[in-house]
């Protein structure tokens, strides 16, 4: 493997347009963070993640090996396929920026972003970011770009390392052209996953609606989830992830629920019955969080509390504790932080109840509305012949 120590720039062979590669957080960051903070809530696959790995590199010691800007065209990669074992799970991690420079004197602008990362679960998707608003991607701008960072990619990682890719629809699919152009590996037929980027803020949150039955005679009790609670959590888990396209077995759903709870990042909905049992009814994690948004994730109800309104309940709360609470950031007091700005989530197209539980809430863009600026269209497409991730 190459050393990881190290970044080392390509220049593609358009002279305005630069390709990089960073083999650690610290440097990455140390280029693109501004870039991407201005545009945190879309770059909530990357920020996030990046900025977690700095903190752990920077506990190692590790700094910058290069300054903001500082680009050189020396240090070329070099193509060895043959060293790359495509049976073998692939668990490095690069971060790729490309920039174009208009002029000689000109500072570079980041067009693009694509990372090769992993989680604490698994390898994660190749996500993909862009300055470049969606609307005005046109196809001049994406193809020689994609068309030179899959040949670019090819010569980094093992094929089966690409198991999918995430991004607005039209860099998903443009990257998947390029890849299949360069590899010959083409996606699955059905994307993995086709859903709404979405967000709410302090003024589109809605008040709860007309009483349920079923939800007054157990009310709901909603808090932070514990160690103790590490068991049903993780059937949650389990049950969230059966059926799709990435299903956890009961130990990795253990690992996850744990992973969660320690960092505090995960929210529960529990119910008290008449005889004093009690039981989780919903589940919510809060993670991908910068400093003015925060993201939800993994919001799911046991098959046995369904259309009983305790999964609107629980985001609502949810997101009004990071909306409106100071030291709603687990760890830190609440003199030291303010709220968050905005709470932000993915839903699928097809999932209709869920669109509805986050549009009663108060998330833009959903059921047909308006779409503000900020609510888009996102795509993963999955590539054959690979070793499945998990995010």
């Amino acid at each position: 493997m190459p050393d990881l120590s190290l970044t080392m720039p390509v220049r593609s062979q358009t002279l305005d347009i630069f390709t990089l590669v960073h083999y650690n957080a610290t440097d990455f960051l140390t280029v693109a963070e501004r870039a991407l903070e201005s545009r945190e809530r879309e770059t909530n696959c990357i920020l996030p993640h990046a900025r977690k790995y700095r903190d752990i590199e920077r506990g190692r010691g590790l700094k910058p090996s290069v300054a903001p800007f500082e680009f050189s065209s020396s240090s070329p990669l070099s193509s060895d396929h043959a060293s790359l074992d495509v049976t073998q799970p692939f668990h490095e991690q690069l971060w790729i920026t490309q920039w174009s420079q208009l002029s000689v004197s000109a500072a570079p602008v980041l067009d693009l972003v694509v990372t090769v990362t992993h989680s604490d679960i698994d390898n994660l998707p190749l996500f993909l970011w862009s300055s470049v608003d969606t609307i005005r991607l046109t196809k001049s701008f994406i193809v020689p770009r994609f068309t030179f960072i899959s040949k670019f990619i090819h010569s980094l990682v093992p094929t089966s390392r690409v198991f999918s890719v995430f991004g607005p629809n039209i860099l998903t699919k443009a990257f998947a052209d390029a890849w299949f152009a360069e590899t010959g590996i083409p996606t699955y037929p059905k994307a993995y996953y086709a859903a709404a980027l979405t967000f709410m803020t302090r003024e589109t949150l809605r008040e709860e609606g007309p009483a349920r039955p079923s939800r007054d005679r157990y009310p709901p009790i909603i808090r932070r989830a514990t160690l103790a609670d590490v068991p049903a959590v993780a059937s949650q888990c389990y049950e969230f992830a059966f059926g799709s396209d990435f299903e956890l077995s009961p130990e990795r759903s253990i690992r996850e629920a744990s992973i969660y709870i320690k960092r505090g990042q995960m929210y529960v909905c529990e119910v008290e019955f008449p005889n004093g049992e009690r039981r989780l009814a919903s589940i919510c994690a809060v993670t991908r969080n910068t400093r003015r948004n925060a993201t939800i994730t993994k919001v799911h109800t046991s098959y046995d509390f369904r259309s009983m309104g305790y999964a609107e309940t629980l985001v609502r709360e949810v997101c009004r504790h990071l909306l409106f609470e100071k030291g709603s950031r687990f760890g830190r007091a609440a003199s030291d932080i303010e709220p968050y700005d905005a709470v932000a989530l993915y839903v699928a197209h097809d999932n209709i109840p869920a669109s509805t539980v986050y549009d009663r809430v108060g998330f833009l863009g959903l059921k047909g509305k308006e779409r503000p600026v900020g609510v888009e269209d996102v795509l993963e497409l999955g590539f054959e012949n690979s070793i499945k991730g998990y995010w």
